[in-house]
C-alpha cells in the first residue's frame, strides 16, 4: 500500500499558512490549545481547543475536549461539546460524541453524533457525501 502524503490526502493544506497548527498524525497533545489560527488535528488534543478560525479534525485526529472555532470540519473524532460561530459539517467518517452549538449544521449520511444540536437557523443540512478519492 502505498503511503500518501497529507498534502496529498488534503489539497487544501498547501494553502495553510503560518498560523495553521498542525497536530499531526501519530502526536499526543495534552493541554490546552488556544489560536487566532486554522488548527488541523490528525493527531489527539487531549484538552480544550479554541480557534479564531478553523478547526479541522481529519480522519483519525481525535480531540478530547471542548472545542470553540469559527468553523468546524469533523472527519475524526471529537469527544466533547463543539461551539462554532458559523459553520459546522461532520462528514461520513465524523464522529461527536457531546453538545453542539452554532448558526449552521451541516451532517453527512452516516455521520455518529451523540448529544443535543443547537442550529440557530433552526435547520440541520443533511448531505450524502458526492466526492470521490478523499482519504
Amino acid at each position: 500500500m502505498k503511503t500518501r502524503r497529507f498534502v496529498d490526502r488534503y489539497p487544501e493544506a498547501e494553502a495553510w499558512t503560518d498560523e495553521t497548527t498542525v497536530v499531526g498524525a501519530g502526536i499526543v497533545f495534552d493541554g490546552e490549545i488556544e489560536t487566532d489560527g486554522t488548527v488541523v488535528v490528525a493527531g489527539r488534543v487531549r484538552g480544550p481547543l479554541r480557534s479564531g478560525a478553523l478547526v479541522m479534525v481529519t480522519a483519525g485526529g481525535v480531540v478530547q475536549g471542548n472545542v470553540s472555532a469559527r468553523s468546524m470540519v469533523v472527519e475524526g473524532a471529537v469527544e466533547g461539546d463543539i461551539t462554532v460561530k458559523e459553520n459546522f459539517e461532520l462528514r461520513p467518517s465524523g464522529r461527536v460524541r457531546g453538545d453542539l452549538a452554532g448558526p449552521y449544521v451541516a451532517m453527512a449520511e452516516g455521520a455518529y453524533l451523540k448529544g443535543r444540536i443547537h442550529a440557530e437557523h433552526t435547520r440541520v443540512h443533511r448531505f450524502r457525501e458526492r466526492r470521490h478519492g478523499s482519504g
